[in-house]
């Protein structure tokens, strides 16, 4: 997947396309915002971390830059994990606070001695696991950010009167 960012939050993406076609495209010198039947908008607008990646491994083009959608998808998922985290967490709230739950938690118990022991304990669990995965995203979304950006991007999102994130 590419995606195409554009100056004032415009995002267009395409699929089924990867690295290969910007690497292609690099070395070839095209301009692959000419491939207009390519490009579809994005359900969402383009954000300060999506400028930051484009300008530090994408290509310029017509418009604005392109780059290989995992360099977004990397940036992007803390943010999506620490979203699930929070849904699950009020999920697992409102699910063991039912009636119906506690009345088979109940049950379960006087069957089973330690049932919900177990049960806070697996939730705990989950609740560590998504925690873990949040700090290893962000690790990841952190080394990402780490790269150098480059010059010629920089100028090129500028005479496009893109605003630079600040930090960049």
């Amino acid at each position: 997947m590419l995606y195409f960012v554009k100056p004032f939050g415009q995002l267009s993406w395409t699929a089924n396309v990867d690295q290969t076609v910007l690497d292609f495209a690099r070395a070839h010198g095209k301009d692959l915002a000419q491939l207009t039947d390519w490009w579809e908008p994005s359900d969402r607008s383009a954000n300060e971390d999506d400028v930051r990646v484009a300008l530090r491994y994408g290509i310029a083009a017509t418009g604005g830059i392109i780059l290989d959608g995992i360099h977004v998808y990397t940036v992007q998922r803390p943010g999506t994990l620490r979203i699930l985290a929070d849904e699950n967490a009020v999920r697992t709230a409102a699910y063991n606070a039912s009636p119906q739950v506690k009345m088979v938690d109940e049950y379960l118990e006087q069957m089973m001695p330690g049932w919900r022991e177990q049960g806070r304990k697996t939730d705990a669990g989950v609740a560590e696991s998504l925690k873990r995965s949040v700090q290893e995203a962000e690790a990841d979304a952190a080394k990402e950010l780490a790269a150098p950006v480059q010059d010629e991007l920089v100028s090129h999102w500028a005479k496009l009167g893109g605003a630079l994130p600040d930090p960049l």
